[in-house]
């Protein structure tokens, strides 16, 4: 097309660059983010142009500019995708040489709806998935709490020998059941595991350390002490009850 005047020729130019549509790669194979980008000229065009063939340029460069900027996007995180694409256009780039022309740009960037379907279901099955560890992790954190003592390990050799299939051999002797609860009391925790399970399992392995019930009426005594010390008697009262219980207690609950 022929423009006869400077200002037609801008006229042509922003019409090329505004609200053009674009289809980008993600981060999971067969889901697309759609957009739509609008240019902005920062410096230029000067000089004898054609409108349309640098439209075509800028066109070419943003779309480029833009895929690079989400290809490692993943689409169930919309608004960091986004932000990464909006972020890159906002940067001012020459577009020609010739004609001096710079441009920024900015643009909205959204999912079709069959993407969209697609990541909602990519998200329901990561959901499906977390909470599926999760169990799993908490049951196995039970079992070895459960096995870190020889008691534990024989109970759970008599529930599966119960079971026909099991295949199991003769009772385990006293000292196979302490190195398998030893062994069990001494795996790593897990990162996740709560500040208190961990705390709990020092305080337990602290205490099978003194054999004496003398031993342990004083540390039991120190610990009560140390609750009444913090204003917390009620929990202090709860430590003697159980000293009492497991005839390790001097002192009646409540006691001053």
């Amino acid at each position: 097309m022929t423009y006869r005047s400077a200002r037609s020729r801008r006229r042509a130019l922003r019409r090329g660059i505004t609200e053009f549509p674009a289809v980008l790669s993600s981060l999971r194979p067969g889901i697309r983010f759609t957009t739509t980008i609008t240019a902005y000229p920062e410096a230029g065009p000067s000089g004898a142009y054609d409108p349309d063939a640098l439209a075509d340029q800028v066109r070419l460069a943003l779309r480029a500019a833009a895929a690079d900027a989400v290809r490692h996007m993943d689409p169930r995180d919309l608004p960091a995708a986004q932000d990464a694409c909006a972020r890159s256009l906002r940067r001012s780039r020459r577009i020609d040489t010739e004609s001096g022309l710079e441009v920024r740009a900015e643009c909205r960037l959204t999912l079709a709806s069959d993407d969209d379907e697609a990541v909602r279901a990519l998200l329901e099955a990561s959901r499906k998935q977390g909470i599926q560890e999760a169990l799993t992790r908490q049951r196995n954190r039970a079992l070895v709490r459960e096995l870190a003592h020889p008691a534990g390990v024989f109970a759970w050799w008599l529930q599966q020998a119960a079971q026909p299939a099991a295949g199991l051999p003769d009772p385990p002797s006293d000292e196979v059941l302490r190195q398998t609860a030893d062994r069990l009391r001494n795996y790593p925790l897990d990162d996740e595991e709560p500040f208190e399970a961990q705390l709990l399992e020092v305080l337990r392995d602290f205490l099978t350390t003194f054999s004496r019930n003398e031993q342990k009426r004083m540390l039991l005594s120190l610990l009560a002490d140390g609750m009444r010390a913090a204003r917390q008697p009620e929990h202090a009262v709860a430590i003697e009850v159980i000293a009492a219980q497991n005839g390790t207690g001097s002192r009646g609950p409540g006691s001053p």
